[in-house]
């Protein structure tokens, strides 16, 4: 985004892949290509002699080169060194605890003159590296310096990895105008809480990336979003589901030439880096190549897959991710029916099985949502970029830093009790603070009183179904009912009041008002606007 000289850019830090966007003369997020020509720049740093590669470059290193690669460092910013650490990226470059009990990537190249060189790398020293790479890569496209970025972070990150984040944008010479939450950037892109989706509404983000999952239910109102309750697993990932792939391949390579190829870790590599693409055609297409030149022992392989075949063989790989969906759900106190939108973020969501099997947790009212950019590995990138174009324009103040926002939210949903059993809602539990909202209720005629009840409620659990088939015909009328009756029901009774009127007719309505600010106090006020009448009730929460 550019305007009064300035130039602002969005940024995705992945820990696999990494991604650039702008917001362009038509108002619109476009994502920036890398000197590659990819929208897509992976996140690795490589090492060969005393030559430094980035990207797609350093990617390529893997298969010749693993032992002086360095990748995932993202997520080891700001953390102590543990054995663990060594164990997730064995095969790529050896990581030791340093002195300070920091983790310290160890590359050991060869000079031009073969002796041997050995660099010691911080994960803050890879990422400042990176920062600086990609940075480049932004004012060279643009032609122009970058006078600041909105970058997202997992909502998981603690404040030592913020902290870490932004000093490393400081050393890269990036200034650094915002942090953002990654789900808060993707709920932007969406156009959640605002124009054709300003209406209340409960939406989880589900995010596949290449190294792990991310599951995030968030309230919107009033154009703010807050993250209500989240997950984190990597049993679910890109790098998981081309592991099934690899697995399918080598086998069928081993059948066909009597080579294992599992047994030999560069083969494996070369194989990895070919599923890659596979998976990505799957997306689109119903069938997909993959070829690797000299595989294994000078052997060339060539196959294919189809998209049938493709989900059978990860069937149960996206288990855990449906499981991470229903407990994020369930630890926010909500259920499934309530999720008002699902959308999808990350590369591995774009797998259409992956997606239907989402979906099928979901109501049909429950909209899936997968098209808030042209790829879903760009969705937060555009969001950031977004969020720095309302900084640019003044809508968002740059000093209040996203991702430590923390906005107070309703603890009960409250409404107008109908009757014993049946709540009208108006303000939902999670509603962002200072929140209001007003409805209109009719009075038969020739009423006097208009008897309003305020209650905190709760949803009605799911009836439970039937598992006898003999009953099939009373089960569906059963629905039906449930259907048609209140979704939510009184828990709590909180005020009661009673506006004195004259004689209602067809066309008298009350509007009551509810008010709830950030020191949680509840004011609700009864108007008949013909009359003038009024009543106000101040209920402490």
């Amino acid at each position: 985004m550019s305007t009064a000289a300035k130039t602002y850019i969005g940024l995705s830090l992945g820990n696999h892949n990494s991604v650039i966007a702008i917001i362009n003369k038509d108002h619109r997020a476009e994502v920036i290509a890398n000197e590659d020509g990819e929208h897509k720049t992976p996140t690795y740093i490589a090492f060969s002699g005393e030559e430094e590669y980035h990207g797609s470059q350093a990617k390529h290193q893997i298969v010749r080169n693993a032992q002086n690669t360095v990748a995932g460092f993202r997520d080891i910013l700001g953390k102590a060194y543990s054995a663990s650490m060594a164990e997730q990226h064995a095969g790529f470059a050896a990581i030791e605890a340093s002195a300070d009990g920091s983790a310290v990537f160890v590359i050991r190249a060869a000079s031009e003159s073969g002796e041997g060189a050995e660099l010691r790398l911080t994960a803050h020293d890879a990422t400042v590296r990176y920062l600086a790479r990609l940075r480049t890569t932004a004012e060279d496209y643009l032609g122009r310096k970058i006078d600041g970025a909105v970058l997202a972070v997992p909502v998981w990150f603690t404040e030592a990895q913020r902290t870490s984040i932004g000093a490393a944008c400081a050393d890269a010479g990036l200034p650094l105008l915002q942090l953002v939450t990654e789900p808060a950037a993707a709920a932007l892109q969406y156009g959640l809480g605002r124009g054709e989706n300003a209406a209340d509404s409960v939406a989880l983000v589900v995010d596949v990336g290449g190294t792990g999952s991310d599951v995030s239910l968030v309230a919107a109102t009033g154009g703010l979003v807050s993250v209500v309750s989240s997950a984190h697993t990597t049993a679910v990932s890109g790098e998981v589901i081309d592991d099934v792939l690899v697995r399918h391949f080598a086998a069928e390579f081993t059948r066909a030439n009597g080579v294992d190829v599992m047994g030999n870790p560069r083969a494996v590599r070369k194989l990895r880096q070919a599923v890659e693409g596979t998976k990505r055609t799957l997306s689109s297409a119903t069938t997909a190549p993959c070829a690797v030149e000299s595989l294994a022992e000078g052997i060339d392989f060539n196959s294919s897959v189809n998209r049938t075949r493709f989900d059978i063989l990860c069937a149960r790989t996206y288990a855990p991710l449906l499981e991470t969906i229903e407990k994020v759900v369930a630890d926010a106190g909500y259920q499934l029916s309530q999720v008002d939108q699902v959308l999808l973020c990350g590369g591995a969501a774009r797998v259409r099985r992956l997606q239907a099997r989402v979906a099928s947790l979901f109501p049909e009212t429950t909209a899936v949502r997968d098209d808030a950019a042209e790829e879903l590995d760009e969705v937060i990138a555009a969001g950031c970029a977004e969020q720095a174009a309302l900084i640019a324009q003044g809508v968002a103040d740059p000093a209040v830093a996203v991702a430590d926002l923390k906005v107070d939210v309703l603890a009960h949903a409250v409404g107008l009790q109908i009757d014993a059993d049946g709540l009208a809602l108006v303000l939902r539990k999670d509603t962002p603070l200072p929140a209001s909202r007003s409805v209109r209720v009719a009075l038969p005629k020739g009423e006097t009183r208009a008897y309003i009840a305020v209650s905190e409620g709760e949803p009605v659990p799911p009836k439970p179904e039937s598992e006898n088939d003999d009953e099939e015909a009373e089960e569906e009328e059963e629905v039906e009912e449930e259907e048609a009756g209140p979704t939510y029901r009184p828990t709590r009774l909180l005020a009661e009041m009673v506006l004195e009127l004259d004689a209602a007719d067809e066309n008298t309505r009350v509007e009551v008002s509810f008010f709830v600010g950030t020191d949680r106090k509840l004011t609700v006020t009864a108007v008949e606007p013909v009359s003038g009448k009024t009543m106000t009730a101040v209920i402490p929460q």
